[in-house]
């Protein structure tokens, strides 16, 4: 793979390559975000947080909020099949924030990027609701991929008055086993939400939940998403590999 960009910070080593027309993003040798100019599925994990929009008619998502930008993989599906009003995205890392601007084609009207702590960014929160919040946590330097911020009972409440009465919450867990072993597992967490859903691929072992405030049909998703004109060929070419499980029992 050709090497971009590269740069060493506080012990961490972020690289931007590129492999034919895909550009990732590595820190530490880990990589962390995946980008193509001519398409939204990667076949990796990034499309599971994704996905959870065709649940319903994705341009209802108007507002969105995404919690650890990374190199940004995500802007580009969200603008594609939502077209939303605004997306904000927030990360504490303004190596990622570049990254994301300058090669993975982040900007744009109705996208902003903001250069904070996402759990301060919560916790101050004062406008209005999202339809949409995505959060994808996890630290730069961390070789075992796990979650920057405990997915705790605290947590899931402070999110939670994030999004709108209609609206859904995406968390990205390292593994089913890190979710399990959660406070977002339980039957409390439930509180608030009409249902929650596991995504998974093959590709990687992480474990994407989305909490809806509203009633969720899997079969529907998985009907949008083979009637969809951008995913239907991806779907059928083997590319967008997932499953998708109800587990709002515990």
């Amino acid at each position: 793979m050709a090497l971009l960009w590269r740069e060493q910070c506080d012990g961490v080593l972020y690289e931007v390559r590129r492999h034919g027309g895909t550009l990732r993003l590595f820190a530490n040798g880990i990589q962390h975000s995946e980008f193509h100019p001519d398409r939204l599925v990667t076949g990796s994990v990034w499309d599971l947080l994704w996905l959870p929009v065709l649940f319903d008619e994705p341009d209802r998502y108007r507002r969105i909020l995404v919690l650890g930008l990374g190199g940004g993989s995500l802007i580009a599906p969200l603008l594609t099949l939502c077209q939303p009003e605004s997306i904000v995205a927030v990360d504490r890392d303004p190596r990622h924030i570049h990254v994301a601007r300058e090669f993975f084609s982040v900007a744009g009207a109705g996208v902003s990027c903001h250069c904070a702590d996402a759990v301060e960014f919560v916790r101050h929160w004062d406008g209005e609701p999202f339809d949409l919040v995505i959060e994808d946590l996890f630290a730069p330097a961390d070789r075992s991929v796990s979650r920057a911020v405990p997915a705790s009972g605290r947590w899931l409440g402070q999110l939670g008055k994030l999004v709108s009465r209609d609206g859904m919450l995406v968390m990205n867990f390292g593994d089913w086993a890190e979710y399990r072993e959660s406070w977002a597992s339980g039957e409390r967490a439930l509180r608030g939400w009409n249902g929650r859903f596991r995504f998974a691929t093959p590709d990687c072992h992480n474990a994407v939940l989305a909490f809806r405030r509203r009633p969720g049909d899997s079969a529907a998703l998985r009907a949008r998403i083979k009637g969809h004109e951008l995913l239907a060929g991806e779907l059928a070419r083997g590319r967008l590999d997932y499953t998708v499980r109800d587990v709002s029992r515990v």
